[in-house]
């Protein structure tokens, strides 16, 4: 990892950690347990195979930002238009704060639910942890996704119990998360 995406990804750390103490936006209670989302956030481009496909994606769009994991740390390090998309005022502001303090450029924020986005440019990488149902985010991405378009959602230990019927899917594992993980409008027919 470069030395200046590390000391952004310090940043974002520090940043966090801050905003954390008076707005309890993570269940983290340390330094240590938020690097550690950090680093599970970054883990999907590790994984031989799945990390080159995301190195070659342009547009990510995050939905239920929250505190910024998994797209803040993924924007910071892929280094591409990252849109965060987040309907709670308490959390949208936190990420506006987080975008201007660390003046992150490529980043925009949608402060609305994922029915309501619109954008000129389709994403060809869509990600989110631990939101809502698989089924439901299918169901609310239809209209925004393309046939280059990957889908990786972070997910518990629960995720076999949430894949609609007749879905083509692939489950990476590490520790405790589960990466599911799935191409573009070929998605699930059932």
């Amino acid at each position: 990892m470069k030395t200046e995406t590390l000391a952004l990804l310090e940043q974002y750390l520090e940043f966090l950690w801050r905003w954390n103490r008076i707005h309890s936006l993570s269940g983290a209670k340390t330094k240590e347990a938020l690097w550690q989302n950090i680093q599970n956030s970054l883990e999907p481009l590790s994984i031989e195979g799945l990390g080159e496909q995301i190195q070659k994606k342009n547009l990510l769009l995050d939905i239920g930002s929250g505190n910024g994991f998994p797209a803040i740390p993924l924007g910071i390090t892929l280094k591409i238009p990252t849109f965060l998309c987040e309907p709670n005022a308490k959390k949208v502001s936190f990420l506006q704060n987080c975008k201007a303090e660390l003046n992150l450029k490529n980043f925009t924020i949608l402060p609305q639910k994922i029915e309501e986005v619109t954008l000129q440019s389709l994403p060809d990488l869509i990600t989110s942890r631990a939101v809502m149902s698989i089924t439901a985010l299918l169901n609310k991405t239809k209209k925004i996704l393309q046939s280059q378009s990957l889908l990786v959602f972070y997910k518990g230990s629960q995720v076999i119990k949430e894949i609609p019927s007749n879905c083509v899917y692939e489950i990476y594992q590490k520790d405790l998360r589960k990466y599911f993980v799935i191409q573009g409008v070929t998605l699930c027919n059932g």
